[in-house]
């Protein structure tokens, strides 16, 4: 395990902002543009699990300069209203350089990354207080990841006990949440797949780069494999069970250009991308929702001919 404790150490004493820092609304970047460090998705698999069960947790992190990031997981349950928002906790309560692993689970920390893969799993009695015409529905834990730079983070030599702190710009450290849902219901939720990636309706293969002309627009999308829109069981709110069809969305990113949609809707998965003015190479991301809870991505790469 890789800086465990000097990484809780730093999250927990505190953060030194630099007001000056923030950007005013109008200054902004649009949603779609990754021109910084961003968390683009947090996916469970699965996305819903019984009590007693395991979900295994990885994140989509968009970098624009390849940093080396380190990632801390936590999770904690939602209160029975279903409330909460992020994780908090009393990491101060313990010596974190002599705490155990078992410690520092105890405080909702579920995993590492790099070093211990992010998981959780749901006590036997986790839906003990729901009534059973409830636990088809169940309840929500949310799990928080936290991303911050290899460099804010104290050396395994940095000195502690000390009250020095190191100054952490808050615009350094993304944070991003995720719902995971505990639940009996009879057609537990699936993450969602996306078979292939197309620019102008034609296939692309995973990782290729596809070459663009300068200020050219492209049609961009994904498609999904025949059965990937799951039906299941919903209850309304007169009680009654509903059956119904999932019906996904995607989310458009790019490292550069101009995306035009920035969030398409079944059955129409496509967005339109204008390249860059000049020699360039980036990324384009789509993040694929099925409005349960589940999701997956895509990455593939382009560059300006």
């Amino acid at each position: 395990m890789r800086h465990p404790l000097p990484l809780l150490f730093v999250l927990a004493a505190g953060c030194v902002i630099g007001s000056d820092k923030y950007p005013r609304p109008r200054d902004l970047a649009p949603t779609w543009l990754v021109d910084r460090t961003r968390v683009l998705a947090v996916v469970a698999e699965p996305p819903e699990i019984r009590p007693g069960e395991t979900a295994r947790f990885s994140a989509l992190i968009a970098t624009v300069d390849d940093d080396e990031l380190l990632q801390v997981w936590f999770a904690c349950p939602v209160d029975d209203e279903g409330n909460g928002f992020g994780c908090f906790t009393d990491l101060g309560s313990i010596d974190l350089e002599t705490a155990s692993p078992e410690d520092i689970a105890a405080l909702g920390v579920i995993g590492f990354v790099p070093g211990l893969p992010p998981q959780y799993t749901a006590p036997g009695d986790f839906l003990a207080a729901v009534e059973p015409e409830d636990r088809a529905e169940g309840r929500y834990v949310n799990v928080q990841v936290s991303a911050l730079p290899d460099t804010l983070v104290p050396s395994s030599t940095t000195p502690t006990g000390t009250g020095e702190v190191p100054d952490i710009d808050f615009n350094e450290v993304e944070v991003a949440y995720k719902r995971l849902v505990v639940s009996e219901a009879p057609t537990p939720n699936h993450n969602p797949t996306i078979a292939s990636f197309m620019v102008e309706r034609l296939d692309v293969p995973a990782g290729a780069v596809v070459e663009v002309e300068a200020k050219q627009s492209y049609a961009l999308g994904i498609r999904l494999p025949d059965g990937t829109r799951e039906v299941y069981e919903f209850v309304n709110s007169d009680g009654v069970v509903e059956e119904r069809v999932e019906e996904p969305y995607a989310s458009w990113y790019s490292t550069g250009g101009t995306v035009t949609e920035e969030v398409t809707l079944h059955p129409y998965l496509e967005s339109t991308w204008t390249a860059p003015d000049g020699p360039e190479e980036g990324t384009w991301f789509v993040v694929l929702r099925d409005r349960r809870g589940g999701m997956v991505w895509w990455t593939q790469p382009w560059a300006v001919r």
